[in-house]
């Protein structure tokens, strides 16, 4: 059993890589990825065409592959999904329509503001299980520069929601 957390944001000092970050890190057998590290073009079916898929994308469906349980931290552009992310999930869809499959997922977001991420958090959760993913459980954490401090969520009602979130994988 293995857990993965990253976060679908391209941002060096990504909230939600803090946040993903913080909820793995006392799950055993886990491991933090940055999706930057799989660094791809834009999807494009004329690209696919002509330079097929590009390796980094074959690495990242073989890291994926390892784990049965990942934790995502989605981050929110104008009311979506970031482009970086969708971009991810449309090149992984391609080489391997079921990247997802036996998978449990958490999702998690994160904002500075009100909306903690809401909007991105239930499309991620809506679009995970067409790639075969099982959602057990969301949780979008609202003004995270107030609630979280050195590298902790300090908001012990958050600290108990975040728990719950991580325990419903069975």
């Amino acid at each position: 059993m293995k857990t993965i957390g990253f976060a679908g944001s391209n941002n060096s000092a990504s909230i939600n890589h803090q946040l993903v970050s913080y909820a793995v890190k006392s799950v055993e057998n886990s491991e933090v990825i940055k999706l930057t590290d799989y660094s791809v073009p834009m999807y494009s079916q004329d690209l696919e065409k002509a330079e097929g898929i590009p390796q980094s994308i074959k690495n990242l469906d073989a890291k994926l592959s390892e784990a049965n349980k990942l934790v995502i931290s989605v981050s929110e552009h104008n009311g979506n999904i970031s482009a970086f992310f969708k971009n991810i999930l449309d090149w992984l869809s391609r080489y391997n329509r079921d990247f997802l499959n036996n998978k449990q997922v958490v999702i998690l977001s994160a904002s500075p503001g009100g909306g903690g991420a809401g909007i991105a958090s239930t499309i991620t959760e809506k679009t995970l299980p067409y790639f075969g993913a099982e959602v057990v459980s969301k949780l979008s954490v609202k003004g995270f520069y107030d609630i979280f401090k050195d590298g902790e969520i300090i908001d012990p009602e958050l600290n108990n929601q975040l728990t719950k979130a991580m325990n419903s994988f069975s």
